[in-house]
This record gives C-alpha cells, sequence and structure tokens, in this order.
C-alpha cells in the first residue's frame, strides 16, 4: 500500500457522478479509495458504489468502506475502515475473512496503532494532521507522533485531515505508505494538481 488515498466523503462527492471523479482519480495513478457514507444507505448510493467497485476491478484498485461491515461483505468490497466507535478488528476480520484489508483509526495515538496491528490491522490511519470540515470534531495530530509510530509499526502507516495542494508537499516529507486526501480531490482540477505534485 503506497500513494493518494481518496476517501470518497458523501459531503465532498456528488454520488450521481463519483464515476466520472474515480476514472480521473484512476488515470491520474491513485489506485486506493474508501467510500464514506454517515447518512441513510439508498439504493441509489448502493447503485454507485456498485458501480465503482466494477470499475476498480477492472482497473487493479482497492475499493474500501467506512464502517460499515454488512455492505463490505455483502458488496464483497476490498475490506473496511473502522474507528473507536465502530466494530472491533478481531469480529470484523472473522467477518469479512483473513485476505480483506482492515485499516483502522488510531488518531493522535500510537498505542491504539500497536494494539491494531496486533490484532491483524492491514493498516493504521493517524489524523487529523491540519484542520478539515469532513470530520465534525478531528482529533489533532502532532507530527511526533506520526515520527514515533514510523519507528515501531510495522504494517502501513496513513495521515488524514485537510489535506490539499498547498500542503501535499509537507506531507510528502513525513514519508508515509498512504495520505487520504477528501475534499482536496473533490474537483477536476484539484485531483490534477494533487497528482502532479505526488506523482510528477
Amino acid at each position: 500500500m503506497k500513494g493518494i488515498y481518496a476517501i470518497l466523503d458523501e459531503g465532498n462527492f456528488n454520488f450521481k457522478k463519483l464515476d466520472i471523479y474515480i476514472h480521473k482519480m484512476i488515470d491520474m495513478k491513485i489506485k486506493f479509495f474508501q467510500i464514506r457514507i454517515k447518512s441513510s444507505i439508498t439504493k441509489e448510493k448502493i447503485n454507485a458504489i456498485r458501480k465503482i467497485k466494477k470499475l476498480c476491478l477492472e482497473k487493479n484498485c482497492i475499493l474500501l468502506i467506512n464502517d460499515n461491515i454488512e455492505l463490505a461483505k455483502n458488496l464483497d468490497l476490498d475490506g473496511i475502515h473502522i474507528g473507536a466507535n465502530d466494530i472491533d478488528i478481531i469480529n470484523a476480520r472473522r467477518i469479512l475473512g483473513e485476505k480483506k484489508i482492515i485499516g483502522v483509526s488510531c488518531y493522535n495515538n500510537v498505542k491504539l496503532a500497536l494494539q491494531a496491528e496486533e490484532r491483524n490491522a492491514s493498516y493504521v490511519s493517524f489524523g487529523s494532521l491540519y484542520k478539515t470540515k469532513t470530520k465534525e470534531k478531528p482529533v489533532e495530530l502532532e507530527i511526533k507522533t506520526v515520527k514515533e509510530a514510523k519507528n515501531v509499526i510495522k504494517i502501513p502507516i496513513c495521515v488524514i485531515g485537510g489535506i490539499n495542494k498547498d500542503n501535499i508537499h509537507k506531507v510528502i516529507k513525513l514519508n508515509c505508505d498512504l495520505i487520504a486526501i477528501s475534499n482536496g480531490l473533490s474537483s477536476i482540477d484539484k485531483i490534477n494538481k494533487i497528482s502532479k505534485i505526488y506523482y510528477g
């Protein structure tokens, strides 16, 4: 796991046109995606996810969903991302199986990341690195936490929170495996600029 990790939050993306953005991101070398839906799951949203899943299969990309273990299993997605108030890793692994990806939010806490690694998480995520409107009450991430995590965590490390074209240069220097971005990728122009900075 390495590269830009696109967080497809319904607050930042129009799900009716989601495949347009995905096509563009894939063209710009982005291969890692997460669907994030906090409102009710509708038939239209499920259809949008199915369309994206098909595209990700064709292009050899990874598609996860945030929180929703039932959808992850029923739609046979590549895995799930979970936080402190979601299903625990062990149960998620039991439901989804050993081959699926399970990412875990660890906020500003290396101890949580070590526990997640011990429980067979696929990757750990730290944030919020910068101010963000995607989450209501984000935990502020300290740079020293990322540096400490890199010294002790063996699975891939992701950073998230308010990352955009103006600050991604600084984030790249942290040398983490994944850089998760939502609003910073929510237009064709943003996708172009972020991708060119990261991938060249």
